[in-house]
């Protein structure tokens, strides 16, 4: 089936925690941190994996928590590979997570993808105040209440494990790992190729490469599951697609420089990360020069 496939940078946070980045390290170092959401389009659809935050909402709290800068609204990301908000036919959301799930207010003709176990556990560990706040800290109330009346209402289709939404395009399930009703999307593009669309299971390729690519998996430091679990998810991902450079991970800088790559001048990038047969590039059009991110993300030693 072909597809095409972008990574959209929606904001970004200057110096994120390692410790946040990588489980076990202490040293208070920082590095650049990107807040993206995939788009795939084919089979004539148009379809977001995650949404982003919405500062026009309480949202608006973690964002200048995190010290997240240079924000732009779903409007004005999708406008950058000719799509608006109200196009968007399919939502696949990772999680529930704010910079996830948040945005999700923005798209009123799409049907959204989520595991019923994410949205129980997280209205069951928030019934738990204060026992768990310190593991759902991304995790905003109102989004939550959000999720449940969409269910209501038939929009948000909740799902009891994996599922081929369609040809090519697979949901499989990462329980127990970041939250405790994760998923993350498998991408087969017309070459043959695995694409994995990780959600939160990886922060960095270093996740999975190494830190200074040292060939160990470590897993991320923030989240509420398991760590044995998380490191054998980076491992199923990773023989998933062979090639790390197929896994889209949406909080990676350094995607923006291992891929054909646009940086835009509110300060965020798109990444082209595949292009069905004739589809031509809609970050580097023939009247554009090939312009790459400025900033990778540094290794461990750089930060």
């Amino acid at each position: 089936m072909p597809y095409s496939l972008w990574m959209l940078e929606y904001s970004r946070c200057p110096a994120q925690p390692l410790g946040c980045i990588f489980y076990g390290e202490w040293s208070g170092r920082t590095r650049p941190f990107s807040y993206s959401y995939v788009y795939i389009e084919g089979a004539g659809r148009k379809m977001l994996v995650d949404v982003g935050h919405d500062v026009r909402t309480t949202n608006k709290a973690w964002h200048d928590d995190n010290a997240i800068v240079d924000y732009q609204a779903p409007d004005v990301v999708l406008a950058k590979v000719g799509v608006r908000p109200e196009d968007i036919d399919t939502v696949v959301l990772t999680h529930a997570h704010y910079d996830h799930a948040g945005a999700a207010r923005w798209f009123p003709n799409a049907t959204f993808y989520l595991q019923r176990r994410e949205l129980e556990s997280s209205r069951w560990a928030l019934s738990q105040s204060p026992l768990y706040d310190s593991i759902i800290a991304a995790l905003d109330p109102s989004d939550v209440a959000m999720l449940e009346e969409m269910a209501s209402d038939g929009r948000l289709v909740l799902l009891d494990g994996p599922l081929d939404l369609q040809p090519g395009l697979e949901i499989r399930t990462a329980w127990d790992t970041h939250t405790q009703g994760g998923q993350y999307v498998v991408l087969t593009d017309h070459a043959g190729e695995r694409w994995v669309i990780t959600g939160d299971a990886m922060y960095s390729y270093e996740n999975a490469e190494g830190i200074g690519g040292s060939g160990g998996y470590v897993n991320i430091g923030f989240g509420g599951g398991s760590g044995w679990d998380g490191l054998r998810l980076i491992d199923e991902m990773v023989t998933t697609v062979g090639d790390t450079n197929r896994l889209v991970i949406v909080h990676e800088p350094a995607t923006f420089t291992r891929h054909p790559a646009r940086r835009y001048g509110d300060g965020l990038a798109v990444a082209e990360l595949v292009l069905a047969p004739g589809e031509p590039s809609r970050v580097n059009p023939p009247s554009l020069a090939h312009t790459p991110a400025a900033t990778s993300a540094a290794t461990l030693e750089d930060s």
